[in-house]
């Protein structure tokens, strides 16, 4: 009984002087993560878009007021009357396109929320089937997908290119950014391609904090 005792108090002992397992508030060191925030994600789609010819901005996001927008993801795929190899190319503008004729139905893409727990988006989408008026003259070029385009009627589909900026994983790496309360968008452009009886699918992904 006595030898039980005095291990039980030499084990007390060792539990007074040993350091804490679980510790609360604890500061990391510095460029530790100990997070990862599960930012509210969007998609949105464009299916059927038919491209003006001499198509310049076919499908563009804006920001709202109330937040910036971080463009993770463009998936471009179509087929065309003529196989064609073109250039699509992400441009973002400091101003707002005007005019052009909106794509209706399918074509108009209409921003899809990931999780249901996260709000509606805030950004305005259009996708064009006649050519808008650019009025930023000086865009900055953020990306191009050379997509091939083969004959609507050809057999094994289309081909399907996509970008995407940050990882797939975490999306530590920046996006393509929009700042709230700006006339900031970023447009997939045609680089003025005529697309022979065109028809295209585009899907775009992006977060808003």
């Amino acid at each position: 009984m006595l030898s039980r005792l005095l291990a039980l108090l030499g084990l007390l002992g060792l539990l007074s002087t040993a350091p804490a397992v679980a510790q609360v508030n604890v500061v990391p060191a510095s460029g530790l993560i100990t997070n990862i925030l599960r930012v509210p994600t969007y998609t949105a789609v464009s299916v059927g878009l038919v491209p003006a010819a001499s198509a310049t901005d076919i499908f563009c996001i804006s920001p709202g007021t109330a937040k910036s927008i971080s463009v993770r993801q463009v998936i471009i795929s179509g087929t065309a009357g003529t196989a064609i190899t073109t250039p699509f190319v992400l441009y973002r503008r400091a101003s707002l396109d005007t005019g052009g004729t909106a794509a209706t139905g399918l074509a108009l893409p209409v921003a899809g929320v990931h999780s249901t727990n996260d709000p509606a988006s805030g950004a305005t989408l259009t996708a064009y089937t006649a050519n808008p008026t650019i009025v930023d003259s000086s865009p900055t070029a953020l990306g191009a997908l050379l997509v091939d385009l083969p004959v609507t009627t050809a057999a094994g589909g289309n081909t399907e290119v996509t970008r995407t900026f940050g990882t797939g994983v975490d999306f530590f790496n920046k996006g393509l950014d929009l700042q709230k309360n700006t006339t900031q968008q970023l447009c997939v452009n045609l680089n003025g391609a005529s697309v022979s009886s065109g028809v295209l699918a585009i899907s775009m992904t992006w977060q808003e904090q």
